[in-house]
C-alpha cells in the first residue's frame, strides 16, 4: 500500500540553554510531527488549513505559521484533527520531542545526526509496513546536501529491518504545501505543551496522536548498548500523564 508522510518541526536545535528562550537562548525542547495518510488523500489535511485562511480572509500565498495562530484557532485545528483520526481509516499522526538539556555531547556536536535519529525513531516502524512511501519533509529543515544523507539513512535502516519499502524523499517548501502547514501546526501544539505547558489544543489532540519522548530522563551511567536499549523502551508514553 502507498502512503504519503508529511514532516515538520517546532523549536530549534540550538544549544544556548543558559539564556531564556526568545531572549537570546534556544528552545528547551525540539519536536518533530508527522502526518501519515493514504496516497491521494492530501485534500483531507488541505481542507483544514484552507479553512484557517478562509476564516481570516487571507490569501493562501501569504503563508500562516503555527506561531501566529490564536488559541481559538489552535483549538479548532485540534478538534478537526481528532475528527480525522476518528473518521478516516489509514490516517495516523505522530510526534517525537527531545528534551535538549539531556542530549549527549556527541549529538550536540552533530545536530543533523540527532535530527535523523529522531526521524528514524518516529517513522521507521510505520514506513516498514508500507510498499511505497512518498516522504515530504519541510525543505527549510533539510538542506540539499542533508536531504540525501537522511534519505540514505532511512533506506539503510529499512533494509536492516528487512523491509522492502520503496522510499521517495522530496522536500517541499511549506508555503507551497498545505499538508506541511498542517503538520507545522501539530508540531507547534505539542512543542508548546512541553516548552510552556500551554494549551487546551494539546489536551484535545493528545489522545489522537502517537507521541514519543527522547532523553526526558537525565543520562545514567551505562554502556552504549544499554543506553540505546533503555531509550527505545522509554519512548512510548501516556500523554495524559504529566
Amino acid at each position: 500500500m502507498a502512503k504519503t508522510i508529511y514532516l515538520d518541526e517546532s523549536g530549534c536545535l540550538g544549544w544556548k540553554l543558559e539564556e531564556a528562550y526568545g531572549r537570546g537562548g534556544s528552545s528547551r525542547h525540539f519536536t518533530l510531527a508527522a502526518a501519515v495518510l493514504p496516497e491521494g488523500e492530501d485534500a483531507v489535511l488541505n481542507r483544514v488549513v484552507r479553512g484557517i485562511y478562509k476564516r481570516r480572509g487571507r490569501p493562501i500565498k501569504n503563508e500562516i505559521k503555527s506561531v501566529s495562530l490564536s488559541p481559538a484557532e489552535r483549538d479548532n485545528f485540534a478538534r478537526q484533527l481528532a475528527a480525522i483520526k476518528r473518521d478516516r481509516a489509514g490516517f495516523q499522526f505522530a510526534t517525537i520531542t527531545v528534551r535538549k538539556e539531556n542530549v549527549s555531547a556527541g549529538f550536540r556536536r552533530h545536530p543533523n545526526g540527532l535530527y535523523n535519529y529522531m526521524v528514524g525513531l518516529l517513522l521507521l516502524e510505520m514506513m516498514a509496513q508500507e510498499q511505497s512511501v512518498a516522504f515530504i519533509p519541510d525543505a527549510r529543515s533539510v538542506r540539499i546536501e542533508l536531504k540525501h544523507a537522511m534519505h540514505d539513512y532511512l533506506c539503510t535502516k529499512l533494509s536492516a529491518l528487512g523491509a522492502d519499502t520503496f522510499l521517495e524523499t522530496t522536500p517541499w517548501e511549506s508555503k507551497d504545501s498545505l499538508g506541511l502547514q498542517f503538520v507545522d501546526i501539530l508540531a507547534g501544539v505539542v512543542w508548546g505543551n512541553h516548552e510552556f505547558r500551554t494549551g487546551n489544543a494539546y489536551r484535545i489532540v493528545s489522545p489522537h496522536v502517537r507521541q514519543k519522548r527522547l532523553f526526558f530522563d537525565p543520562p545514567q551511567k551505562a554502556t552504549l548498548i544499554d543506553a540505546e536499549r533503555a531509550t527505545y523502551q522509554a519512548l512510548d508514553f501516556d500523554p495524559n500523564v504529566a
